[in-house]
């Protein structure tokens, strides 16, 4: 299968939940993923095979999940295309050196 984009984002929810502590350690998942990635304001894309993709998502869910979150919700949208799709394709109007890895 070609390589796919998906942008996602986790939103943990619990009464002792601190967001602003688990919200860094979800972008580190996906830093440490070796997927090309770019982190936005309100959600993340990462970019590789299907399978890689999906489980840099379900680890970075998970993450909430073991920060003690009663609920998460995490949303995702998957782009295909037969040849590929990238982010660097779909981030041309960011300058150089705005976008991760």
């Amino acid at each position: 299968m070609a390589t796919v984009t998906a942008g996602f984002q986790v939103l943990p929810n619990g009464k002792d939940v601190d967001t602003d502590g688990v919200i860094p350690k979800i972008v580190e998942v996906v830093q440490n993923s070796g997927l090309t990635y770019h982190v936005g304001p309100m959600e993340t894309v990462i970019e590789g095979s299907i399978d890689d993709v999906f489980n840099v998502i379900k680890s970075a869910q998970q993450v909430g999940i073991d920060e003690g979150a009663s609920d998460v919700l995490t949303n995702i949208k998957l782009h295909y295309h037969e040849d590929g799709v990238s982010i660097k394709d779909k981030l041309t109007h960011v300058k150089e050196g705005m976008q991760g890895k």
